[in-house]
Formats: structure tokens, sequence, C-alpha cells
């Protein structure tokens, strides 16, 4: 190999190095301005205790007293609420020096007055020494200062890509062409790449959704008012954040934006925001890490049991429709026998259903064959509490599910759950009558739109009440 050849090699490795770096801090986007965020509340936070620390050395010569303490104990909650009632912890405010040092400077200055004002109607203003306390407030200043220049810094140069929004434009490739302004957008060709928005096919949705899963927002620019009608109604129901350049016509926006010197209409929001799903998402591993020595074992146990019970494999995987209408892999326990088994969901399970083995039927009617899906939960693909993912062949009155509700897709726009809403309130078992999939979907939209973390609790709670149920079969 040549010199020259030799250090082209090396430029497109090192190439390839940085972009499988870049998409996967995108990728992990969320997670990463979590802990950006964390980070600097903790900065914040360790900052005005050295402060504290600095003013004792300076006004006493040690630390060994508890004013200092006691100084801390006051500053550092009271901060901690003003700087969070004023979206100092934003993003927007982090990567904006005069935003950040603003607001923090705000929340200091609160924290001093309340401290102050407690301190007088407390009357245990003599228990603090005025020049401790002056220094402790310069030096906490000095150091919130330094500390967010530092940051800010940082965010604009090693972490852009993170703190930066990134969009996936779809297009009919005539109004906006092959422009994308920054590399923090990727425009589609949607009729290049051969795509036709219906919402009744979920190869299509499936599709739709692995692209824009990265993106911070969606923006649709389509020159053809009925192709721009057809991609705003797939877009809402993908749990997405998309935006339409276009006039009003038909469509009911839910907001108004801006992207690249265009007017754009925010015309559908994902239900939770970055701090709710980080929240779920530590809620799920952390009670599903606590369940796995429990159940880990129930399910290694059964998994023998099967095998045993009848040929085959002890698990069955299935593709079903998860969040944004994308494909997973879902794990259950297998419970009919291999040659009968409906790998598209075509036909319900039914009572006395001759597919179902001898221990199936045990496993049914107590549940035992969906505690694999934990694993789902672990790998992410689901969430202890959602929506109950649906088999893509899956039926009511002869009918596809989407046929019969129109609101069906909607329904994805959170990650399926191993139980939901519909399930304690007993609406599960086969679906034979229109009215069965309807009330499950109304269940599903009420927990979505109604989401909380008790909501979770609750509804994990009361699952232990219907793990044995009359439609479990």
């Amino acid at each position: 190999m040549s010199e020259a050849g030799g250090v082209y090699g090396l430029d497109v490795a090192e190439g390839l190095d940085d972009r499988r770096s870049r998409d996967l801090m995108l990728r992990h986007r969320n997670l990463i301005r979590f802990m950006i965020i964390s980070g600097a509340v903790a900065v914040d936070l360790a900052a005005i205790g050295v402060a504290a620390m600095i003013g004792a050395l300076l006004r006493q010569g040690h630390i060994e007293s508890s004013s200092w303490v006691q100084l801390v104990g006051v500053l550092v909650p009271t901060y901690f609420l003003a700087a969070i009632g004023f979206g100092a912890y934003r993003m927007r405010t982090l990567r904006s020096l005069a935003r950040t040092l603003s607001k923090s400077f705000v929340a200091l200055s609160l924290a001093v007055s309340f401290g102050f004002c407690a301190a007088f109607a407390l009357q245990v203003g003599s228990q603090f020494s005025r020049l401790e306390t002056g220094y402790t407030i310069l030096f906490a200043a000095l150091l919130l200062m330094m500390m967010r220049i530092f940051g800010t810094m940082l965010l604009r140069n090693a972490l852009r890509s993170v703190i930066d929004q990134s969009a996936v434009v779809l297009t009919d490739g005539l109004l906006l062409g092959r422009r994308s302004g920054d590399s923090f957008t990727k425009v589609v060709d949607v009729r290049g790449a051969g795509l036709v928005p219906s919402l009744n096919d979920p190869a299509f949705l499936d599709r739709v959704g692995r692209i824009v899963r990265d993106a911070d927002r969606v923006v649709l620019s389509f020159d053809d008012p009925v192709e721009r009608l057809k991609w705003a109604e797939a877009m809402q129901v993908s749990g997405h954040n998309a935006e339409l350049i276009a006039d009003l016509g038909d469509v009911k926006p839910m907001a108004l934006s801006r992207w690249q010197g265009h007017s754009t209409l925010v015309i559908s929001r994902g239900p939770l925001n970055t701090g709710e799903r980080v929240v779920k998402r530590l809620f799920d591993l952390g009670v599903t890490l606590a369940l796995m020595p429990v159940f880990g074992p129930l399910i290694a146990i059964f998994a023998i049991l099967v095998k045993l019970d009848s040929p085959g494999p002890a698990f069955f995987i299935q593709e079903r429709v998860g969040r944004n209408n994308r494909t997973y892999r879902c794990f259950k326990m297998r419970t009919m026998r291999t040659d009968l088994t409906d790998t598209s969901g075509f036909v319900s399970a039914s009572r006395k259903d001759p597919r179902i083995t001898r221990l199936g039927g045990f496993l049914r009617k107590t549940s035992i064959d969906e505690l694999p899906q934990l694993f789902n939960v672990l790998l992410g693909d689901m969430s202890l509490v959602g929506p109950r993912p649906h088999a893509l062949g899956s039926r009511a009155e002869g009918a596809l599910f989407w046929e019969l509700v129109p609101d069906y897709w909607r329904r994805h726009s959170m990650k399926p759950g191993v139980t939901g809403l519909a399930q304690v309130r007993g609406l599960r078992g086969a679906t034979h009558r229109r009215s069965d999939i309807e009330r499950r979907v109304a269940a599903d939209l009420e927990y979505i739109n109604g989401w909380s973390l008790w909501l979770d609790v609750k509804i994990i709670i009361m699952t232990f009440t219907v793990l044995v149920h009359r439609n479990a079969y």
C-alpha cells in the first residue's frame, strides 16, 4: 500500500469513527441531555457548598464549626428551587452564556434574600457571621460564574450535536429541494425513497418511524395539498413532534413555529416530554431489576416445563407494533402447539382453543406467559405500563383494528406495556366484536392523555388483582 493510500485509509477510518460516535450520541441524546442537566444542578449546588467552606476558612481558619453547614442548608435548597423556577437548567439556557449567567445570579440573589428574611423572622441572625456570610456570597457568585462559563463553552464545542435540535425534513423535493442549511438537518425525498403515506400499511408506518426516530422535530414540506394532508395525517399518529410548511388549509395546527426562515405549523406532539420519559424509564428499570430475582428463576422453570410439555421452543417471539408505530420482537412463553402457531395474530385465542397446550392453558389463565416481556422492558422496547401491544394481523369482526377504530394508531405514541389501564379494567381476551377494540383503544388514549407516575404505580398494584381473569384464555 502506498503512503498516500495509507493516509487516505486513516482519514476514512477516522471519519467513520467520528460518524459512529455522532450517531451514538444522537441515538442517546435524551439521556445525555438529562445527564447534562443533572450535572449542572450538582455543580451549582457544589459551588455554593465550596463557597461556604471557603468563607469559613477565611473567617475562622477552619471548617469545624457548624455555621457554614447551616448556611449551606439555607442557600442550597432555596437556590435550587429558584433556579428551577426561572428555567436555569433548561437546555436553551445552558447553551446561552448571557442567559445562563443572568438566571443563575437571579436565583442566587433570591436565595440570599430569602435567607436574610428567614434569619430576621426567626431571630437567628446573630448565629451567622456577617463577614463569613459575605465571603460565602462573593465566592458563590464567582464559582457559579466560572462553572457556567466553562459549561457553556463545553456544550457549544464538544456537545453541540447533543444540545442542538436535529430535524428530519420529509419533502416531495419541489419546495425545498435538497437544501438542509446545517449538519443537524436530514432531508428525505419521499418520492425518491418510494414512501407513499398509508394509515392501512403498518410497514409504511414502521419505515417512517425508523427514519425519524432520532430527530427532535419532523418538518413536512409538500407542494401538493393532497399529498401534504396525507402526510400530516400520518404524522399525527406517529407520536413525534411534527410541523408542516404549508398554508392552513384543512389541517388543525397546535401551534406555530419557525424553521430556516419558514413558518411551520405544529400538528402533533409526543405525550411525554424528555424529563417525563426519563422518569418513566428509570421507574421501569428500577422496578424490573427489583423483580428479576423473583421472576427470573420463575421464567427459567416454566421455560423448561414448556419444552417438556410439547415439542418446540420455550418462547414465542412475534412482531408487534411499538412506540411511534415501529415494530419490535415481543417475547412470550409459548402456549400453543408449534405446528398450529399463528405468527400473524390473525386468529384470536378462544375458550377451549385446540391450539393451546396443556401447560399453555395454565400459563395464559395466570398471565405467566407474559413474564418474558420483562426482558422487552429491559431492552427498552416496552414499558411496565402502557397500551398492550397487538400483532399486525389482529382483527375484530373480520377487519383489522385500524380499519375499525380511526384513532387506533394514536395509542402507539407511548411504549407498549406489560400491563395497562385497559387490562386492569378487565378489557382483555379475544376481540370478537368491534366494541371490544373500541373500548380498549379508548382506555389506552385515556391513559396516554392522563399519564402520571402515580398512575403507573396504581395500575401495577391493580394488575396483581386481575392476574387470573375470566377473559384470560
